[in-house]
């Protein structure tokens, strides 16, 4: 396999990162923790969310900006962060300037002596944990300097709080404080691996860390990933928030709210997680999405909230929404960024050091741009329109609503755009781990890495709609699919599926429930839009007596854009039938598609010269074969010495079954046109044989001619 370790460790740097530090319960909890502080102390609750805000965007700006990560940022990203910093100041002064009594205001002081004293124990913990796990520091010392950390703090905000407020007021928020310092030191233990890494000296010059963000920007692929990290962090940073600001402002229930939130949070992490590692097959573009559509369904539930006053339960399920939906969508972007590895190593090679804290890095320039547009927002929140004797709850309220929905629902938009036309499937990932195998074997396939050019680097569009209209034509097509297991043992890119046509009900029933993946042959006629038309018309529209006949064509003018469309999704080969020079583009695109790992669908039936009524291609049974198809088997095995195996498949309406026969493979000591028909005579035999069971109303079961 190619190198495991160093993706493992880029995988932590980033991704984890994601999981553990932006949907960790100690953010969650500190940042509402502040808000009731706040609010106890006589204030609104979102001065004191947008305080601790403050604290973790400086913190973030500091680790970024001031640190070795700097020179992973690119002119356009320095000059846009100092661009934002200025907005915030701005925003800040505004406020200042708008309340005064801030400058003098007790609660404001203490609140900002709280979120300080989160903020350093914080940062002074992380850096033991990190010292400790890379076994700088020993395990007594560690004890020791980490009880300072939050015992110091702790007798702070005793003595600060008993000397301002009343006990019972001070012992409440003093144990909240306590609280969060016990999840502050859950929440590193959980990061340890990460911090280890945090603080590692950093070797890459200058230089290096440029031509790799520069040539990883001509990686289409991951642009479009890199685009779609950002919007889904940036609308993250947002929603949560926007989220947890509306259960302070807009429910009594707060703590229901809040502990619903959270558990919603861990709990649909932990799902998606065990759902990503017992399916078989890779489903992450698929989570993200489904995570997203919750997310934004949540955001549209909590907009119609701030219609009247707030209920409990539509206020529980709009935050639970949002959370899960958020939850799900940073799981499946976490899983997708440890995959992205591949593509980085399929383009630097063995330039891959570095790249987890360029990854690292660009992780976080997302946090911040979202805390920066998060605390913007907060800012102009605290400012309406009225002074501050009449500012209350009933106001901040009524000016909240544009202000929370808004800007998230933008972009989540935006990346469920982005994340449909997201260049790379599943398949393309397996293809790209693949190659790496072979790549470290120092192997070679130029078919398969001259594909992964043209999907990975090149400007390639995933055609992730006809994934949808599949998906949504199965309920409608249901069948029953018999002899999965005649597919089994066979490697990717030999086998060649034989499917009877039955005009177009052999081809729609193959693509809906085929269970592995394939490149059918179509056909040129079908990819052609000038003769698209006459094709159809004199294929399959001829027969319908009960179409009027001056519809035909125009129906077929009507849906012709869409078939196409179809076709090149499906990554369709197409078939000059009649043309010798032409059908010879047809093979050579075959066995390079076949090299690549990619199966073959053909639809050999004759269907020409059949009658109204006639059976086979036309109706129902088997017609004769085209034979030409079965020489891609020498072919094939003349280039890799890799014997093709030919599948028969069977599409019956009458029991709505798709049976799959055994397969019958290629045999190359035979004579070459002996070898032909007997490979057409045993699929015809078989197909047959599974179309006489049918009539004869016995219950299907799997044919075919022994292997």
């Amino acid at each position: 396999m190619h190198k495991k370790n160093e993706p493992e460790k880029i995988y932590v740097a980033s991704s984890r990162r994601v999981m553990l530090v932006l949907m960790s319960l100690s953010t969650i909890y500190q940042y509402m923790y502040t808000s009731l502080f706040s609010s106890a102390l006589g204030m609104l609750p979102v001065f004191g969310g947008a305080m601790f805000m403050s604290a973790r965007m400086a913190g973030a700006f500091a680790h970024t900006f001031l640190g070795d990560r700097r020179k992973y940022l690119t002119r356009r990203l320095r000059a846009l962060f100092c661009v934002l910093t200025a907005i915030t100041l701005l925003c800040s002064l505004a406020l200042i300037a708008l309340y005064p009594v801030l400058w003098t205001s007790t609660p404001v002081w203490l609140t900002f002596a709280a979120v300080l004293s989160i903020a350093l124990r914080s940062g002074a913990g992380r850096r033991l944990m990190g010292r400790r796990m890379r076994r700088t520091i020993g395990a007594r010392a560690y004890w020791l300097l980490t009880a300072l950390v939050h015992v110091v703090p702790l007798a702070a905000m005793a003595w600060i709080l008993s000397a301002n407020l009343d006990s019972a007021t001070a012992w409440q928020l003093w144990g909240g404080f306590a609280a969060g310092g016990v999840l502050e030191l859950y929440s590193q233990w959980r990061e340890r691996d990460l911090l280890a890494l945090e603080d590692l000296p950093d070797d890459t010059d200058p230089q290096t860390a440029a031509q790799m963000a520069a040539d990883l920007r001509e990686v289409n692929a991951f642009d479009a990933f890199q685009r779609m990290h950002t919007l889904v962090l940036v609308a993250l940073q947002l929603t949560l928030v926007m989220v947890y600001t509306f259960i302070g402002l807009s429910t009594q229930e707060l703590l229901v709210c809040m502990l619903l939130s959270v558990a919603c949070t861990v709990i649909m992490r932990e799902v998606s997680v065990l759902c990503l590692r017992l399916v078989k097959r890779p489903f992450d573009t698929q989570l993200l999405l489904v995570g997203l559509f919750l997310w934004l369904y949540g955001l549209f539930l909590l907009y119609r909230q701030l219609d009247h006053d707030p209920g409990l339960v539509m206020s529980a399920l709009a935050v639970a929404l949002c959370t899960s939906g958020l939850a799900v969508s940073i799981t499946a972007l976490a899983e997708l960024e440890r995959r992205m590895t591949d593509v980085a190593q399929f383009r630097l090679k063995d330039r891959m050091h570095g790249y987890a804290q360029l990854r690292a890095a660009s992780t976080e320039i997302a946090i911040l741009l979202g805390q920066m547009l998060a605390l913007i927002l907060l800012t102009l929140l605290c400012m309406p329109s009225v002074p501050l004797t009449r500012l209350d709850l009933s106001s901040l309220v009524s000016a909240f609503r544009p202000l929370m929905v808004i800007p998230p629902v933008l972009l989540l938009l935006a990346a469920i755009v982005t994340t449909l036309r997201f260049p790379m499937n599943n398949r393309h990932f397996q293809k790209l781990a693949r190659w790496l195998t072979l790549d470290s074997e120092g192997l070679d396939n130029p078919a398969l890495r001259q594909q992964l050019d043209s999907v990975v680097v090149k400007r390639h569009k995933n055609r992730f709609g006809v994934r949808i209209i599949i998906t949504l034509l199965r309920p409608l097509y249901y069948h029953r699919v018999i002899g999965k297991e005649n597919l089994s043992g066979y490697e990717d890119g030999t086998m060649v599926l034989i499917c009877n046509h039955g005009e177009i009900y052999g081809p729609v029933v193959a693509n809906l429930y085929v269970p592995i993946t394939f490149r059918p042959w179509v056909i040129s006629s079908m990819m052609e839009k000038e003769a698209i038309v006459e094709h159809i018309y004199q294929g399959t529209m001829v027969r319908q007596r009960w179409l009027p006949e001056r519809w035909k064509r125009p129906l077929i003018n009507l849906i012709t854009p869409l078939l196409m469309w179809v076709f090149n999704s499906l990554e369709a080969i197409p078939v000059y039938r009649g043309q010798p020079r032409e059908l010879m583009r047809t093979f050579r695109e075959t066995l390079n598609a076949m090299q690549a790992g990619d199966n073959i669908l053909v639809f050999p039936e004759n269907a020409e010269n059949h009658a109204p009524g006639e059976g086979g291609y036309a109706r129902e049974g088997v017609g004769q074969l085209y034979t030409g198809f079965a020489m891609i088997a020498p072919m094939y095995y003349a280039k890799t010495h890799k014997r093709a195996v030919f599948v028969p498949i069977y599409a019956s309406r009458r029991h709505r079954t798709l049976t799959i026969g055994q397969g019958v493979v290629y045999d190359p000591d035979n004579n070459a046109t002996e070898e032909k028909l007997r490979i057409v005579d045993a699929l015809l035999g078989s197909m047959q044989a599974m179309y006489e069971q049918e009539t004869a109303g016995e219950p299907p079961v799997s044919h075919g001619a022994a292997c």
